[in-house]
């Protein structure tokens, strides 16, 4: 039929029109019908659910929730920061107009994952780094309660002049709270302005600030949790744990340009990071070059592949001529190529890295301040488990030899306990030597140490490592039988950090990614298995080259990697950056045998955490 054999007569038009009505009618009922009818969401109502999530995320701290092996509640995760009552003053104006109200058809649409705003991760996820791009500016305008929303008349505001690094000098810190009405068990909030060095206002975050608030004399001390607003304001909150003087310090650690060098220019970096590697025959050795390559194309390498551990992430070495690929012995790298190699990288922009922009305290700072004595109700802590929340502290230093956490419910262990909770099991790791003392304390034996505590390969400085007797991760936690766990409960110790610092970030992930594989698959066969990850802490920074290759921002950044992709699996994650932060003695890669203590029983805490509990 072809439309030029139609003929509408009045009465039939009529009819066609009568129907055309009726089916959009009810073709519309169905389209925007009560999703109480339906599982599906509409299109319309998917924007409506993300419109409304979205401002209902403008009332918590923007922290996911996210579900463990022991389904621990969402809602716990979600964080409070406010000085007063939890809440930053964007969510104090969100709460005054009302909000929104609670839908619980949506919830369940969201929690069933049924709006997705990137669907081509579907089909090609590469090169999606932007994604998080957006979610960062999202954040932003969620969290910046000060928003210029002015109406432009004309097309762009008129001026002329520079924005340069953030000042020291210029920037400002005022304590929000009264001064004169700050009482014990309360938060202490300090805000900070940054402005640049001609005066002028930064629209814009991303510094990092490092800040604590201490009173030596009574060796009390605690970390500042630092709220990026993402629009060149930040918020610092202090848990007021004692009475009596305080003193506040806020020091620049690093500058927003700074950081944006190292993880946009290093850290996509390829082969930065070098290793010597020999080669015998058994009458000749000989030395050449490898590094790390994940990204890239490469010739003439022999290759040393563990996909299993390392994903696509390839040992190559430099062929040589007179011996073959499996004919290497030892591997190494010295800290003075570490030197050489991070000086390069920043040499045209070295400026970055000066003394004026590098841990250095804001002017204004130290801030004295006196805290009322009152009474003060223990906290209501979570047990130790998967998952916690991140508070806005982690603790504080009840004097010089004893940290009292905040995260979760821990306490001082004696000897017998400590026996108590270790029975029974089986001791196994694989990581630094920050993570090898904690073996120790809980491996007595030497010999056994030995044998189930592995260092990470490749790593730099120590001795030379025999390429062949490397242990991997994933490849111990994989020889882990089902038999081993009806016998004995595997803990397996790991750590990511201080080694990795000038690995590619591309193959850094890959690298735990593999590893949580592994867990997964551990955690399917053997049930009752633990797995605790130490995250890294701040250390000292003692010249230019090693604040460059070895800086506080990279560990920081590898702290949020190592909890995004272990985060829901049943890992337990033991962050010592706080306690270490706040510890009376200067951070050091290695820190004293008091804090290794207070670490050591904040993993027994979380190991055994029915024993740990207040009764």
């Amino acid at each position: 039929m072809t439309f030029s054999r139609i003929k509408l007569t009045g009465e039939r038009v009529c009819f066609i029109c009568i129907g055309l009505v009726i089916g959009y009618y009810f073709s519309q009922r169905e389209f925007v019908k009560s999703p109480s009818s339906n599982n599906d969401v509409s299109p319309i109502q998917s924007r409506t659910v993300t419109i409304q999530e979205k401002l209902k995320q403008a009332a918590t701290n923007d922290v996911t929730p996210s579900r463990s092996r022991n389904d621990i509640n969402a809602d716990s995760s979600k964080t409070r920061i406010n000085s007063a009552n939890g809440e930053s003053p964007k969510q104090d104006e969100f709460k005054k107009t009302g909000g929104v109200e609670k839908n619980v058809e949506v919830e369940k649409a969201v929690r069933k994952k049924t709006v997705d705003l990137y669907p081509y991760r579907m089909y090609n996820p590469f090169a999606m780094e932007w994604v998080n791009v957006v979610d960062e500016l999202e954040w932003i305008h969620r969290n910046s309660y000060n928003e210029d929303k002015m109406v432009y008349k004309i097309p762009f505001d008129l001026g002329s002049g520079d924005l340069r690094l953030t000042s020291v000098n210029e920037t400002r810190v005022v304590v929000q709270n009264a001064k004169n009405n700050i009482r014990k068990g309360t938060y202490i909030c300090a805000s900070i302005e940054t402005i640049d060095e001609n005066g002028r206002k930064r629209n814009r975050g991303g510094d990092f600030f490092t800040a604590g608030m201490t009173n030596v004399g009574l060796g009390k001390s605690t970390a500042g949790r630092v709220v990026d607003h993402g629009n060149g304001t930040y918020h610092v909150y202090f848990y007021a744990a004692w009475s009596g003087e305080a003193t506040i310090d806020i020091a620049l650690t690093f500058t927003r340009e700074a950081i944006t060098y190292i993880k946009d220019i290093m850290k996509r970096k390829e082969e930065v990071l070098g290793f010597a590697a020999n080669y015998s025959d058994g009458k000749n050795t000989e030395e050449t070059r490898c590094s790390l390559i994940n990204e890239g194309v490469w010739t003439n390498r022999c290759e040393y592949i563990n996909p299993n551990s390392l994903g696509k992430t390839v040992l190559g070495c430099k062929k040589l001529d007179r011996f073959r690929c499996d004919q290497i012995t030892n591997i190494w790298a010295g800290v003075e190529g570490l030197n050489r190699a991070a000086i390069d990288e920043v040499r045209k922009v070295k400026f970055l890295f000066e003394g004026k922009y590098s841990t250095v305290k804001l002017k204004g700072t130290p801030i004295k301040l006196n805290i009322m004595d009152a009474r003060v109700s223990p906290p209501q802590l979570p047990m130790c488990g998967p998952d916690l929340p991140i508070p806005l502290s982690d603790g504080y230093w009840e004097n010089n030899t004893t940290f009292v956490p905040l995260v979760c419910q821990s306490k001082q262990w004696k000897p017998e306990e400590i026996d108590k909770c270790l029975a029974d099991t089986e001791i196994l790791g694989v990581g630094d030597s920050t993570l090898g003392p904690l073996a120790y304390e809980f491996i007595k034996s030497p010999e056994m140490w030995k044998k189930n505590f592995h260092f990470m390969t490749p790593r730099i400085a120590g001795p030379k490592v025999p390429i062949m007797e490397t242990v991997f991760e994933s490849d111990m936690i994989n020889n882990i039988t089902k038999a081993q766990c009806q016998s004995k409960t595997p803990i397996v110790l790991l750590n990511f950090c201080f080694h990795y610092a000038l690995w590619s970030t591309r193959g850094y992930v890959e690298r735990l990614v593999r590893v949580k594989l592994a867990v997964e698959r551990l955690f399917q066969r053997c049930p009752n298995s633990k797995v605790l990850l130490k995250l890294a802490h701040a250390r000292d920074n003692l010249y230019k080259a090693q604040n460059v290759h070895s800086n506080n921002w990279i560990f920081y950044d590898m702290n949020r990697i190592q909890r995004r992709i272990f985060g829901g699996t049943g890992v337990l994650f033991l962050d010592p950056w706080d306690l270490t932060n706040s510890a009376f003695q200067e951070n050091t890669i290695h820190m004293g045998p008091t804090v290794r203590r207070q670490e050591s029983f904040l993993a027994l805490s979380y190991l055994c955490p029915e024993m740990a509990m207040v009764q």
